[in-house]
């Protein structure tokens, strides 16, 4: 069986911890952790002080020492008013520590997140789930609780430092008991409560899981209502809230069962000095102040030591969060280094032109062809339709030409990444302004004044749009203001207004009327651009010089767009299943 100590993670939470204390940022680290430190024994010696203080306070009321009392009360006072700062600014500079590491550690698994696409190859991962909740809250408690644990256990030895000697000094007694029953304590919570480690991971997977479908649901509000999908969304929300209610149950059975035990423990924390300081007072070996020192140094050795007793729900969160982070950091590791069998991979060169050179295009999770032995070029200026019918193949080959696909064998000449835009069903279009939205991804520059976008968007019949979204500076949700087909004609602006030389469109038509369709091209043609696309409307192909198209079973055919003629993928009486075709033969009947 393993204590709760042996099952902490520990090559996990050096991955994690240790990179900002080597880091660039290292030296403001050490200054707040030196401040914290540097607080931390001001505040331990003024409860030393008080402790010593009290002894004699009470003493002198015992005594009936007046003057001693009033001046051991001024003191206590002017300790008083010496610890509050100190304490105020102990807790102060251990959140500014925590909030320092949570701004650099989350920037880090930012970078690491965003580059080399991590973000989409991280979705094959199914237990890398929510990485949101993971570079946000996880940073944040795993912060948090590095901070205030690691305090604690510097407090806590301090404390147990200081006040052993002094308690030793009244008893000998008093001091072994308080070992032994701090220790007799932690070993009985730890039997108590050893489940609660996996219990809080899964809570934390179960309370991300609730937040991500709710948070789903608000995204895809129009086309939950438009299908009446409330009852499998509710459905769906139900079920996820009940595992979190579960897990949250387990939880709360097992800090029921540490609560029965450390409450009856605890109690009994005050008794214990005065059962054995209170015979010696009696003799006349022992001072009545010395009980209240006794009992005052008693509770300070014993809080140090059962540390772990205090902090043990907040430990077993932290292992938790320990998994989660370090878990996603080998996924981030992992994603930097493609994971192919050797000889699939295709093998990608940057050139002026696209070209395929017997490239067979595999799928990265069943490693099924998909294409076999491509050979195909598109010369510049040049341009080229993949057709064929659903799941041969087509957005599949976009994938490789853009670069997020390299799973497969065979040469492929494609252009630089800057050189590429891409153009789908679904435009990227996050919250931003209207002159983002139409220079992005690249930076703002002065060749994008008000006037040159004014006529670009007149290209595409959004000439009202700086009107409506209060100019171009304003930041709008343009997935909620706009239409589909105005979301395409905006992303079609941004292409003429930034003229690449290559662009790669998937469907994108599919959300545009037949004039629009007709504007894509056109514009595309007029300012030079080599395009692919994907699709199959029959009025595509007279768009484009060359027609690829793909059978389904890895097998493809190259027409010259003229000769082309578009195919009705798979007929009706095929795709219908005969017991629907034998009720529409009743029915008639």
């Amino acid at each position: 069986m393993k204590t709760l100590p042996n099952a902490l993670p520990w090559k996990r939470l050096v991955k994690v911890g240790k990179p900002f204390w080597v880091s660039e940022s290292k030296w403001t680290g050490f200054l707040h952790l030196g401040l914290v430190l540097g607080l931390l024994a001001a505040n331990a010696g003024v409860a030393y002080f008080i402790n010593r203080n009290a002894g004699a306070w009470m003493e002198s009321i015992q005594l009936k020492k007046v003057d001693d009392f009033w001046y051991y009360t001024a003191v206590y006072g002017g300790l008083i008013l010496l610890a509050t700062p100190v304490q105020v600014f102990y807790g102060y500079f251990r959140t500014r520590l925590a909030l320092v590491w949570r701004r650099w550690l989350s920037t880090s698994f930012f970078a690491g997140y965003f580059s080399n696409q991590a973000y989409l190859k991280m979705t094959r991962d199914k237990e890398l789930d929510n990485p949101d909740q993971r570079m946000a809250q996880d940073v944040d408690s795993f912060c948090n609780s590095s901070v205030g644990l690691f305090i604690s256990i510097i407090d806590a030895v301090v404390n147990v430092t200081m006040f052993a000697g002094l308690l030793w000094y009244l008893s000998g007694t008093l001091t072994w008991t308080v070992i032994g029953y701090s220790a007799l304590g932690s070993i009985i919570v730890i039997l108590i409560g050893r489940a609660l480690v996996k219990l809080t991971f899964n809570q934390m997977k179960t309370e991300a899981d609730l937040r991500f479908g709710l948070a789903e649901v608000r995204r895809e509000a129009e086309t939950v209502a438009l299908y009446r999908g409330e009852a499998l969304a509710m459905a769906q929300a139900k079920t996820r809230l009940g595992r979190v209610i579960d897990t949250l149950m387990s939880i709360m059975n097992v800090n029921r069962n540490i609560q029965l035990f450390t409450n009856a423990y605890n109690m009994f924390v005050p008794v214990i000095p005065a059962l054995i300081m209170a015979p010696l007072y009696f003799k006349g070996t022992a001072k009545f102040g010395d009980i209240t020192q006794a009992t005052m140094a008693f509770q300070a050795v014993f809080n140090g030591a059962t540390i772990l007793i205090g902090q043990f729900g907040g430990i077993t969160a932290f292992t938790a969060t320990i998994n989660r982070l370090g878990s996603f950091l080998e996924g981030l590791e992992a994603a930097g280094v493609e994971r192919v069998p050797v000889g699939k991979r295709i093998e990608v060169t940057e050139g002026d032109e696209v070209a395929f050179d017997k490239v067979t295009v595999t799928t990265p999770d069943t490693g099924r062809d998909l294409i076999v032995g491509l050979t195909v070029g598109v010369g510049k200026g040049k341009s080229m339709l993949v057709t064929g019918p659903d799941g041969s193949g087509k957005s599949s080959l976009l994938r490789v030409l853009t670069g997020i696909w390299t799973t497969g064998s065979g040469k492929l000449q494609r252009p630089a990444n800057g050189e590429v835009m891409f153009l789908d069903k679904s435009p990227y279009l996050p919250p931003m302004t209207l002159r983002e939205a139409l220079c992005f991804p690249t930076t703002l520059n002065s060749a994008n004044d008000d006037d040159r976008l004014q006529q670009v968007l007149n290209l595409v019949d959004l000439g009202d749009l700086p009107k409506k979204s209060d100019g171009f500076d304003t930041e709008q949700t343009w997935r909620e203001t706009l239409s589909p087909s105005q979301q395409q004609r905006l992303a079609l602006a941004r292409i003429i207004n930034l003229k690449p030389k290559y662009v790669v469109i998937d469907e994108a038509s599919a959300s545009l009327e037949a004039e629009n369709e007709k504007l894509l091209y056109q514009l595309l043609t007029t300012i030079g651009a080599t395009f692919v696309s994907a699709g199959n409307g029959n009025m595509l192909a007279k768009y484009h010089t060359q027609v690829l198209e793909l059978a389904g079973d890895g097998s493809w055919k190259l027409y010259p767009a003229s000769d082309y003629q578009p195919k009705t993928w798979r007929s009706f009486q095929n795709f219908v299943p005969d017991f629907l075709l034998q009720d529409r033969k009743n029915k008639r009947g």
